[in-house]
């Protein structure tokens, strides 16, 4: 199975945005369907959220860098493969 096949499992997908390689989750139980969106920052990975139609918010929904303990959750939960961070190629 492919990444991109395995990612699609859990509603995400790979994209190329402004020539990087971003994943793009849609949270089944956000009620806004609000796409979410990862990239890989040096020792980081930074995040921003579009509204449904993949449209910027009017704040102009920039790339945030996770806070230390939302990075950690997601390695704390990592198991054998993650959506998020398995795509990237994000070790830790």
């Amino acid at each position: 199975m492919t990444t991109a096949e395995r990612l699609a499992q859990y509603g995400g997908s790979l994209r190329q945005v402004d020539g990087e390689m971003v994943v793009q989750l849609v949270d089944p139980n956000d009620n806004a369907a609000r796409r979410f969106q990862y990239r890989r920052a040096a020792s980081t990975l930074e995040r921003r959220v579009l509204q449904s139609d993949g449209t910027p918010f009017s704040d102009g929904s920039e790339w945030q860098p996770l806070a230390p303990h939302e990075l950690q959750a997601l390695l704390a939960v990592r198991g054998q493969w993650h959506p998020i961070l398995d795509p990237l190629g994000f070790r830790g």
